[in-house]
């Protein structure tokens, strides 16, 4: 008698990437590139939650992807945020902050007018409370579309205070066409600032919250595990009432896109 072997995991199925086309490129600031797509597989689309995810993905030249051939490994890709869905037009917007050589950085700065996107999702993303009353978002610049949908996402009358930290007031920028708003802006003063170190400052300097408030947090994955920290500790915040997003990892080239904070 032997033993059986176990069943290797099923694996893991996942539906086709969305094909679209670029049709819009917008310079928002010296350091952010707006890039709009359409195309009519992007009709099954759901709208984004408010801070969602997509993945796109970039096969090397060469690369015939998506392919029917299993063995054909799915190509590189990266996590960014939808910043806004228009189902009428089958058009999603996503904007790229430029930071130096880097697989989606790179190709963003290369892009032009009827190249072609591959994109999964979206996922994920945040539902405001039922009882949302007053909201604190703090963002960088990798996290400011999904800070604009939050933004937009919440009831009239909640009261919403906003941190932004960017490279420079050049950066400073409309989080939202439709809702208005006026952020703390936090302006780093050279390269050796540790990301999101001006956050954290913020934060710490701030009068107690109200027991009623709920936090938005998204930035530079340690800068968020320390914000969080605070918010415990000083703050005294109740941990259901944070939601947290670690978007990048200063030196990581793909910060996985399910870091929440949780360890």
């Amino acid at each position: 008698m032997t033993d059986a072997l176990p069943a290797s995991p099923p694996r893991k199925h996942r539906p086709p990437p969305k094909e679209a086309f670029i049709d819009g490129i917008e310079h928002v600031t010296p350091g952010v590139i707006r890039i709009s797509c359409s195309g009519p597989e992007l009709a099954p689309f759901a709208t984004p939650k408010p801070g969602g995810h997509i993945k796109l993905f970039f096969p090397p030249p060469g690369l015939v992807w998506p392919s029917a051939d299993p063995d054909i490994p799915r190509p590189p890709s990266r996590t960014y945020t939808p910043r806004r869905f228009d189902p009428a037009q089958n058009r999603l917007e996503i904007e790229f902050v430029r930071h130096g050589e880097g697989l989606a950085s790179t190709w963003a700065e290369r892009a032009r007018i009827g190249d072609r996107m591959l994109i999964g999702g979206p996922g994920g993303g945040y539902v405001p409370p039922e009882d949302l009353r007053s909201i604190v978002i703090i963002a960088d610049e990798s996290a400011m579309p999904g800070a604009g949908m939050v933004l937009e996402a919440v009831a009239p009358g909640c009261s919403v205070q906003v941190i932004c930290e960017v490279a420079g007031a050049a950066e400073e920028r409309a989080l939202s066409p439709i809702v208005a708003c006026q952020p703390l802006w936090l302006h780093r003063k050279d390269k050796t600032t540790l990301p999101g170190a001006l956050l954290e400052e913020a934060v710490r300097a701030m009068p107690a919250p109200s027991s009623d408030t709920f936090w938005w947090v998204a930035c530079e994955a340690a800068a968020m595990r320390r914000i969080r920290d605070m918010l415990i500790t000083q703050h005294g915040v109740e941990r259901a009432r944070l939601h947290m997003r670690g978007y990048w990892k200063f030196g990581e080239a793909n910060h996985p896109d399910h870091d929440y904070g949780a360890d």
